[in-house]
């Protein structure tokens, strides 16, 4: 059986997906599930994050790619806000959701839905390693000076 990642983003308004061969990087799946809670969708409504994450479990298996199917062997996650402990890939556990959770208001529109994506994936897919990768990983290593530059100096001081 050929392996597999899940590489998920789920964002402020959509849930993007990929199925990937992580030897070879050929891209096995994709789609994407948009305006996740806007009146007004053409094809179907979706409430939450946690219906958008099965709306794309459902598309995988209609498109003959079932979770128990692909050879997964685990699931990626972007997730935008790390803060400043949590810039490495980082295989999600229990700690890592509540530290997210902390960091939310950093990243409002972002992160919580992140933590809702890995957790609908972590509960339908347990037995997989489920890695979050951050944007803010990229200013992880700017000097202080460069990193506060345009940000309020009470905010930078207790963040």
């Amino acid at each position: 059986m050929t392996r597999s990642v899940l590489v998920l983003n789920s964002g402020s308004s959509s849930v993007k997906y990929a199925v990937v061969n992580p030897d070879s990087g050929v891209l096995i799946a994709d789609g994407i599930v948009e305006r996740i809670g806007e009146p007004g969708a053409d094809t179907q409504a979706v409430a939450d994050h946690a219906e958008a994450m099965q709306v794309v479990f459902d598309s995988l298996a209609a498109d003959g790619h079932g979770l128990d199917d692909l050879g997964l062997v685990a699931v990626g996650h972007r997730v935008v806000h790390g803060g400043p402990d949590l810039y490495e890939p980082t295989v999600v556990d229990d700690a890592t959701i509540a530290r997210l959770r902390e960091l939310s208001p950093l990243a409002p529109l972002h992160n919580p839905p992140a933590i809702q994506g890995i957790e609908v994936a972590r509960a339908a897919l347990p037995d997989l390693p489920h890695i979050a990768v951050f944007d803010t990983a990229f200013f992880h290593d700017l000097p202080p000076a460069a990193a506060t530059y345009a940000i309020d100096a009470g905010v930078a001081e207790n963040w």
